[in-house]
């Protein structure tokens, strides 16, 4: 990756990398016909999350900090995203039910049928990212940074979702939360 800030890596249909991949996305019995999986490789972006997950290590005691999630987006979004990372400027574009940050569902259906948007020839794109959630708490609407756990300012929960027992979607605020790691082109 000598000179490039990011490399797409094309994950060869029949591998082992591109069923797991498959795996994960068929896992709740949601089909796709993927035209194609690529491993997306971008050095700056995985050294700040990793220090991230380091860090959220440290300050939780645990690590259990990491999640794959899903999040669905257009073929005009991609370039942005494999080179800066998810951005949580964009908070709000669909909605912001949960606090105003990059939102990732559990469930790859719920990111592929409603915000994976369709380009002129009908090619979705859907990300497997890998997401620092950390501990978490409800979100709610007009949140920009999720709420302190133990009453002091700099003590926060890590990010937010919709539901604390049984979470299908997480928000985090933090841009470097969150490492696209598999971008999903699909019918």
């Amino acid at each position: 990756m000598k000179d490039e800030i990011v490399k797409l890596v094309p994950v060869a249909a029949g591998s082992q990398e591109h069923a797991d991949v498959m795996a994960n996305v068929t896992q709740s019995g949601f089909s796709i016909t993927a035209i194609s999986i690529d491993r997306v490789q971008n050095s700056c972006l995985w050294q700040s999350f990793q220090l991230l997950k380091k860090q959220m290590e440290l300050k939780n005691k645990h690590s259990n900090n990491e999640k794959v999630l899903f999040h669905g987006t257009s073929a005009d979004s991609t370039d942005q995203i494999n080179t800066k990372g998810f951005n949580r400027s964009y908070a709000g574009k669909n909605g912001a039910m949960f606090g105003n940050g990059s939102y990732f569902a559990v469930n790859p259906a719920y990111s592929a049928q409603n915000y994976a948007q369709p380009d002129n020839q009908g090619h979705k794109r859907m990300y497997q990212a890998r997401v620092l959630v950390g501990d978490y708490t409800q979100g709610s609407s007009g949140m920009i940074i999720p709420p302190s756990k133990s009453g002091q300012s700099a003590d926060l929960y890590d990010s937010v979702t919709d539901n604390i027992n049984s979470p299908t979607m997480f928000v985090v605020f933090n841009d470097m939360q969150a490492y696209p790691e598999y971008l999903i082109t699909f019918t």
